[in-house]
């Protein structure tokens, strides 16, 4: 494969940090009725299957469009992986920690879409039933958040270490990104919590948390763009590429 195939296949990736932000707000957030407020979790089961017969249709068609559309976190995991490997050299153990956290937030996202699916998909169902769905989508996406925390914080442990003489990050967006990634710690409490700022709809379990993840998503896109931009152009120089082989030697 040669040079301009490669940096056309990299711009691209990158390009899907745009396209999974706007697509997760609008669909997962908007269209599903996440946005402006989830479904509390201290509703009772009567009134939580009454919430999903009026939004039915946006639950159905949000979330079934969001477990497409999810998919473009992948190729942006995959070329932030292999910036970061080009930045640690052999044995790139925090770029392939990126990795596995990435492809695993991509799964903990859907599968809590795949439970609001199933919640919406039988409006007949016995209320209890939706809320027991309801309930798994939630506490699935709450309680896993330490694979997207390990993500950030492999990704920002890398760029404090970039010694280069353009680094990839700036290092004040490597102890943010620290800083967002410790942000998800209280939704913990979603677990044993169903009213006030830390159960699922409130403050520090969902707009915060969330807020600074997606902030730090669209920072991290305009630095690795601009990076493989940086590279496009002839008349600059790319540093080598390092094998992302684990346990080659030098």
């Amino acid at each position: 494969m040669n040079e301009n195939t490669k940096l056309f296949y990299q711009q691209i990736s990158a390009w899907c940090g745009p396209g999974f932000l706007i697509t997760f707000v609008v669909l997962w957030g908007l269209i599903g009725h996440n946005l402006p407020a989830p479904p509390s979790p201290a509703l009772n089961a009567h009134d939580l299957a009454q919430r999903y017969a009026e939004t039915n249709a946006g639950v159905r068609a949000g979330f079934i469009l969001s477990l497409i559309s999810v998919v473009l976190y992948l190729p942006w995991t995959a070329l932030l992986t292999t910036q970061m490997a080009r930045i640690e050299g052999n044995y790139p153990v925090m770029s392939m920690l990126q990795l596995l956290g990435g492809g695993l937030t991509v799964m903990v996202v859907s599968f809590s879409a795949f439970f609001w699916v199933a919640a919406a998909f039988r409006p007949e169902r016995d209320p209890s039933e939706i809320q027991m769905l309801n309930d798994l989508g939630w506490l699935c996406i709450d309680l896993q958040y330490a694979c997207t925390t390990l993500q950030m914080f492999a990704m920002a442990l890398v760029g404090l270490a970039d010694k280069s003489r353009h680094p990839l990050f700036p290092r004040w967006f490597c102890f943010l990104t620290i800083w967002c990634g410790a942000s998800f710690l209280p939704a913990s409490l979603t677990g044993v919590l169903k009213t006030g700022p830390f159960a699922w709809d409130g403050l520090f379990s969902y707009y915060f948390p969330y807020f600074c993840w997606l902030c730090w998503y669209a920072i991290a896109s305009y630095y690795m763009s601009r990076e493989v931009a940086g590279r496009a152009r002839p008349s600059v120089a790319a540093e080598p590429a390092v094998g992302l082989a684990i346990g080659a030697g030098q």
